[in-house]
């Protein structure tokens, strides 16, 4: 395997930052849905008006996971890991879905997608080996 063990562990803390921006950016699209909850739709032959309140709550929910994700695999979490692979799995699905209409953007969702996946199922346990144990308490002294 090439490279050290720390610039291995390197892509562990790329994905568990990848997560916190993910986080925060949806923290602040959940609280302007949130703010900005009622829409008017105009037609040609009608008016909709829409509460999008709830995709607010659930986009604040959504970061709110993100945020454990991060934390999680930070911490070498076995249950984040999995889901921060079904995440980001589902980013890559949604962003080949909207090659045609964002082209740019769907590729690079895609391509970090893929890396954090990559991150996370192959350096994902990386971090147990650089944490800290304390060391036993030394042997009582002997007179």
């Amino acid at each position: 395997m090439a490279g050290t063990t720390e610039e291995r562990s390197g892509w562990v803390l790329f994905a568990t930052t990848v997560f916190i921006v993910l986080g925060v950016f949806n923290t602040i699209y959940g609280l302007a849905l949130l703010l900005n909850h009622e829409w008017l739709i105009v037609t040609s032959d009608t008016v909709w008006y829409i509460d999008i309140s709830a995709w607010g709550w659930i986009t604040l929910i959504i970061a709110v996971v993100q945020f454990l994700v991060a934390w999680g695999i930070a911490n070498a979490e076995m249950w984040a890991r999995i889901l921060g692979v079904v995440a980001a799995g589902l980013a890559l699905v949604g962003g080949f879905a909207t090659v045609p209409y964002y082209p740019w953007y769907s590729i690079t969702i895609m391509v970090l997608a893929a890396f954090v996946i990559w991150a996370i199922t192959v350096h994902g346990k990386e971090v147990h080996q650089h944490q800290v144990v304390a060391a036993p308490p030394p042997p009582p002294a002997t007179t």
